[in-house]
């Protein structure tokens, strides 16, 4: 270690009210998004905090020493963070080795490892196989993102910053800081031009949304406003005269209206704005300095006595901890309590937050005043033993994690509608089309689940291809959960508007339509709600089918045939409708019945599915392994399972025959 000791910076309990307003926001937004569209921005004003502290460490550490001892900086976040990133990734191991389906349980491992080496949201960005499953069985640990890209920064950003320092010695202070500023500021209009530039209004923002580079601005901005101004904030005791009443009139009101923004923007603004992602983040990060600045600052004033209230400090001083918690605690008890929204959320809370505190007392606390020691202060050498092997053991229960038993029905539907039998496919004799032959699957992210199994070079001469979205249908309504509509996303309507040009391009031999489980529920289709079951709703399938086979035809399939829809078992079918109405077997039968007729009138094969899936009612297994990953998409194991079956089939399309019903079980 160096000879020095690490400082932290003196203690502005204002910035404890900050971080309460952020992970505030984030935990309600995490309950329930309609309640605070906006709130997933409170992971912006951390961002811009953390780069202002940061910062102002290195600065003032440089300041009183001539240098950054980088080790030693490196090694204080290990310790400030660490210690509880690991015990909750040990909570969510064991959790998930209970309570999660066994198909889910290998991407909870990746999600842990890549957690404790700060690349969760890379991973994120790199799985796309596992988003599907992310619609309604969310990563316990998706959260930890944000954690990634900070950590990310934590590494790089003080060895920049070092290297600046060392480059323009030879120059006064303050120029030094308006250059270096400079230099971190250019940097940062870097960074949004990255993410102006990769953004593509009405799409999926993940890639802006998650990664290093299309957010590293929010961290730099807090560092060029950490640099010019945030080590004197934490090191004057006291301001110039001059600066005194600038200071007591200005600096309050615009932290305070910066704040404003900040509340404004939770409460009306949706990742599917445009202007958030074209410039609109970057102008909020830059209004945020002004609220910390004025935490920061020595200077009194009624900004800071209302972010030091007393409640709010000891929440921020939870946050860490909080933030850790939350998403967990909401991912596994969603469904598993009242089944009311505000009473599950209450509880949901205060079991986080119970969590929080006690991970803050007996963990953050001990660890921040006393190191590692402060865990077991009387016992020093097992203090470290459990030190030294806490990451090891995160490592090794996360490759253990998907070794364990299949969960109980609970974990994927509700009790007494999942049958544990398991099903067997007896797979069709593939003989190659004459020439090959291209196919298309069309609709959701069911179909897409199935494209991605696909196994490359299995049956010879046969091409997949998708004309999907996730989330999407290639036609017009809205759907509805029980009486509130749901209308399609900016996402969507682009995507309804385009989803055959793939087809377009590819010319396939056979466009697959596979049934959408979004039949199984009541629709708005131009101002008139239809209602499932009665024969305005059977006409609203029969035209939407006719709809897509026409589209399909007309951009140069050479034939269209359709999948039907199989029994499914999704989760949080207690407080959701849509999942509710997709596990109604009876729906099921009904919708695939009206696809039936539908086929025969338009003279369209149909490949039966259910029928290979459904004998006898919904099973959890194929082959002994887990049919969905989810209790809706496939895996690509499972999938893998049904192309043995599908491509025979799609075999006896392209060539003329019709599908050979022995390909069944």
């Amino acid at each position: 270690m160096s000879p020095r000791s690490h400082r932290s910076l003196p203690y502005r309990p204002a910035l404890d009210g900050l971080r309460a307003i952020a992970v505030s926001a984030v935990v309600v937004y995490h309950l329930n998004s309609s309640w605070l569209p906006g709130g997933w921005l409170g992971v912006d004003l951390f961002f811009v905090l953390s780069g202002f502290l940061i910062t102002s460490l290195l600065v003032t550490e440089y300041q009183r020493w001539g240098s950054i001892y980088l080790p030693g900086f490196w090694f204080a976040r290990a310790r400030r963070l660490l210690p509880s990133l690991v015990l909750m990734l040990l909570a969510v191991l064991v959790v998930s080795r209970f309570w999660t389906i066994a198909a889910r349980r290998a991407a909870v491992r990746d999600d842990a490892v890549s957690t404790l080496f700060y690349v969760a949201n890379w991973r994120l960005l790199f799985s796309d196989d596992d988003y599907f499953a992310n619609l309604s069985l969310p990563s316990p640990l998706r959260h930890t993102w944000s954690l990634g890209i900070e950590e990310q920064y934590y590494w790089v950003f003080p060895i920049l910053l070092a290297l600046l320092l060392t480059l323009t010695h030879a120059m006064r202070w303050t120029a030094r800081r308006r250059l270096i500023a400079g230099v971190l500021l250019a940097l940062a209009a870097a960074s949004v031009w990255r993410m102006w530039a990769l953004y593509v209004p009405g799409t999926d923002p993940s890639r802006v949304y998650y990664g290093t580079d299309t957010r590293a601005f929010e961290l730099l901005i807090g560092s060029g406003a950490g640099l010019l101004f945030g080590a004197r904030e934490f090191t004057a005791r006291r301001p110039p005269r001059a600066e005194r009443t600038v200071r007591a009139g200005l600096l309050p009101w615009t932290g305070a209206a910066g704040l404003a923004v900040l509340v404004v923007a939770c409460c009306l603004v949706s990742q599917n704005d445009t202007i958030v992602f074209r410039g609109g983040l970057a102008v909020l990060c830059v209004l945020l300095v002004a609220p910390i600045a004025a935490a920061a600052s020595p200077q009194p004033s009624m900004l800071q006595s209302a972010l030091s209230w007393e409640p709010l400090r000891r929440l921020g001083l939870i946050s860490y901890s909080l933030y850790l918690w939350h998403w967990p605690v909401i991912v596994f008890l969603t469904g598993r309590l009242t089944g009311n929204a505000v009473i599950d959320a209450v509880i949901e809370v205060a079991i986080a937050v119970a969590l929080a505190y006690a991970t803050w007392r007996w963990v953050e606390k001990p660890i921040r005043t006393q190191g590692f020691r402060g865990l077991l202060p009387r016992h020093p050498r097992p203090s470290m033993a459990i030190a030294t092997l806490a990451i090891p053991a995160v490592v090794l229960g996360a490759l253990m994690l998907p070794l364990g038993t299949t969960p109980s029905s609970a974990a994927v539907a509700d009790p007494g509608t999942d049958s544990s039998t398991n099903v067997v496919v007896k797979g069709g004799h593939y003989v190659a089309p004459p020439g090959g032959a291209s196919v298309v699957l069309a609709g959701n992210s069911m179909p897409y689940s199935l494209a991605v199994a696909y196994p490359n070079g299995a049956y010879p001469g046969l091409t997949v291809n998708t004309a999907t979205s996730l989330g999407c249908d290639p036609y017009p309504g809205d759907q509805i959960y029980g009486n509130t509509p749901q209308p399609p996303t900016p996402a969507c309507e682009q995507w309804h508007q385009r989803w055959t040009q793939a087809i377009v391009d590819l010319k396939p031999d056979l466009t697959v339509y596979m049934i959408p489980q979004t039949f199984t529920g009541d629709y708005i289709v131009d101002g008139k709600r239809l209602t499932w079951g009665t024969p305005a709703y059977d006409a609203f399938i029969d035209r939407t089918l006719t709809l897509v086979r026409k589209e399909a035809l007309a951009a140069g399939s050479k034939r269209f045939a359709v999948l039907t829809l199989a029994y499914h078992r999704m989760p949080f079918a207690t407080v959701s409708k849509g999942a509710q109405n997709t596990n109604n077997d009876s729906r099921v039968d009904h919708v695939d019945q009206v696809v039936q007729q539908w086929a025969e009138s338009s003279g369209s094969p149909v490949l039966d599915l259910k029928a290979l899936l459904c004998t006898g009612g919904f099973h959890t297994t194929i082959d002994r392994i887990p049919l969905y990953v989810d209790g809706l998409h496939f895996s690509k194991q499972s999938g893998a399972i049904v192309w043995s079956w599908l491509a025979p089939q799609i075999s006896d399309i392209v060539q003329g025959r019709a599908p050979d019903a022995t390909t069944r079980p």
